[in-house]
C-alpha cells in the first residue's frame, strides 16, 4: 500500500535566520531515503513470520500481531507529528522520530520471546504513524516547485521499501545471522537516515525552527460522502496489509521454498506500481470513475479469488492479478476524496476521517487472517476472506460519480502521510 491521507496541512513560517537551499536532487534522494524507511517493516516480517513462528513458537494469531499492532500504532501515533512540530520544529521532530525508529528495529538482534517482539512493532508502528505526517511539511519546504513530482517519488519509493525489504529478508535471515539481523539491518537504515538529515541541518539548509498552527479538524461522522470516502480507502488497506502479511505463509504452507515466496511477495508489490500510475493518469483524462475502479476491484476480486482457489498453481497469475488491483484501488481512493472535497478544509476533514478508519481495518485484515489459519488450520479461509471483502468493495460501484467541475478548488496534490501501500 503506497498511498495514505494526510492528516493535517502543515504550513512552515520563516523564522527570520537565513537558509541555505538544497539542491533538487538531494532532496530527492532523502524522500526515496524517507519512504523507504517508512515501509521496509511490512515487507521484512512477512517472509520471516515461518523462521519467527518456529524459534519463538508463535500461533498464527500472535504472528498477525507483527503487521496488525504497528498499523494501529500508526493510526493511533499520527498526530503524534504535528504535536512534536510545534515543540521542537521540524528539523528536530524527523531527527528525533526517525532515531527512536531506528532504536527500536535494532532492539530486535536481543529479542528472544513474543512479547518484546509485539512491543517492538508498536514502537515502530507509532513512529512510523508521526514520521508520515512530517512528510508533506518537508516537500514544500524543500521541493516547493515539485510538490507533484515529489509526492510520487515518495508513494514509488513506499513500495520500493516493500519490496526491497521483502527481497533481502531471506538471504540476510540464510548468510548473515538469522531473522533477528534481518529486521533490525533496517534500524541501521534508519540511523543512516538520520546522519544525512543532521548534516542537512547541520549545514544550514534546515527547515524553520517554527512552524504555524496545525488547524484543529472535526470529522465528519454524520455525512454520507464521508462514509462513502473511508469505505473507498478501507477496502484496499484491508486487503493489502492482509495479503501482504501472510502471502508468503501461505505459498510457503503449499510447498513452495521461501526463496520463491519472498520473490513472490516482491511480485506482488512491484505490479502495483503499474496500476497506481496507470490507473491514477486516467483518471487526470477521463471524468467518469467507475470504469477505472471497476478494473481495480474486477482485478483484486478475480486475483485473491485464484489464490484462495489453489495457493501453488495458480500462485503467479493470482499475486499479480490481487496486486494490480489492490494497488490501483489504493491510489484511485486518494482520487475519490479529491472528487468529493469542497475546499482544502474540507479534503483535511475527510482524510482524518479516511485515516481513523482505513489504518483500523488494515490491522484488522492481519489479525483476522491470522485467527482464521488458527481456527481452521489453514490460511485458504483468510484468503477467502479477502476474496470477499474485494467482492463486496464493488458495491461501492453504485455510489461513484463522474468528478464535479471545480474551480474553486484545483485538485491537491496527493499528500503523503492506502496501505502494505
Amino acid at each position: 500500500m503506497t498511498s495514505e491521507p494526510a492528516l493535517a496541512t502543515v504550513s512552515l513560517a520563516p523564522d527570520g535566520a537565513p537558509r541555505r537551499g538544497l539542491s533538487t536532487w538531494l532532496a530527492l534522494a532523502l524522500v526515496v531515503m524517507i519512504g523507504v524507511n517508512v515501509r521496509a517493516v511490512f515487507g521484512v516480517t512477512p517472509p520471516l513470520v515461518p523462521a519467527i513462528s518456529d524459534d519463538l513458537s508463535l500461533t498464527k494469531t500472535a504472528a498477525s500481531l507483527l503487521t496488525s499492532v504497528p498499523i494501529l500504532a500508526m493510526a493511533a501515533c499520527a498526530p503524534l507529528g504535528h504535536a512534536l512540530t510545534t515543540r521542537l520544529g521540524a528539523d528536530r521532530s524527523s531527527i528525533a522520530l526517525l532515531s527512536f525508529l531506528g532504536v527500536a528495529e535494532l532492539s530486535r538482534l536481543w529479542i528472544d520471546s513474543a512479547a518484546p517482539l509485539v512491543l517492538s512493532a508498536a514502537l515502530i508502528g507509532g513512529a512510523l504513524g508521526a514520521v508520515s505526517t512530517l512528510v508533506p511539511a518537508f516537500i514544500a519546504h524543500y521541493l516547493p516547485r515539485l510538490r507533484g513530482l515529489a509526492t510520487g517519488v515518495y508513494s514509488t519509493s513506499m513500495a520500493l521499501g516493500v519490496g526491497l525489504a521483502a527481497g533481502t529478508a531471506q538471504p540476510i535471515t540464510d548468510h548473515l545471522g538469522g531473522w533477528r539481523v534481518a529486521l533490525a539491518l533496517w534500524g541501521a537504515a534508519a540511523l543512516l537516515l538520520v546522519v544525512a538529515l543532521a548534516a542537512v541541518r547541520g549545514a544550514g539548509a534546515g527547515m524553520p525552527e517554527r512552524t504555524g498552527p496545525v488547524e484543529r479538524v472535526s470529522l465528519p461522522l454524520r455525512e454520507r460522502r464521508a462514509w462513502f470516502v473511508t469505505a473507498v480507502y478501507v477496502v484496499p488497506m484491508f486487503l493489502g496489509f492482509g495479503v501482504i502479511a501472510w502471502l508468503p505463509s501461505l505459498f510457503i504452507d503449499h510447498g513452495i521454498s521461501a526463496h520463491t515466496a519472498a520473490l513472490y511477495l516482491v511480485l506482488f508489490q512491484s505490479v502495483q506500481l503499474i496500476s497506481i500510475l496507470g490507473l491514477t493518469a486516467l483518471t487526470d483524462r477521463i471524468r467518469g470513475r467507475r470504469g477505472v475502479f471497476a478494473v481495480a476491484m474486477v482485478t483484486s476480486t478475480v486475483g485473491t479469488g485464484l489464490l484462495a482457489l489453489s495457493p501453488a498453481g495458480l500462485a503467479l497469475p493470482g499475486l499479480l492479478l490481487a496486486g494490480f488491483g489492490i494497488g490501483g484501488a489504493s491510489s484511485l481512493a486518494l482520487v475519490t476524496l479529491q472528487d468529493e472535497a469542497t475546499s482544502p478544509q474540507d479534503a483535511t476533514r475527510l482524510s482524518s476521517m479516511a485515516m481513523l478508519f482505513s489504518f483500523t481495518a488494515g490491522a484488522a485484515g492481519p489479525f483476522l487472517m491470522g485467527a482464521l489459519a488458527d481456527l481452521t488450520g489453514s490460511l485458504v479461509p483468510g484468503f477467502g476472506l479477502c476474496f470477499a471483502v474485494s467482492a463486496l468493495g464493488m458495491l461501492l460501484l453504485i455510489e461513484m460519480h463522474p468528478a464535479r467541475p471545480a474551480p474553486h478548488l484545483p485538485r491537491p496534490d496527493p499528500a503523503p502521510s492506502p496501505d502494505p501501500q
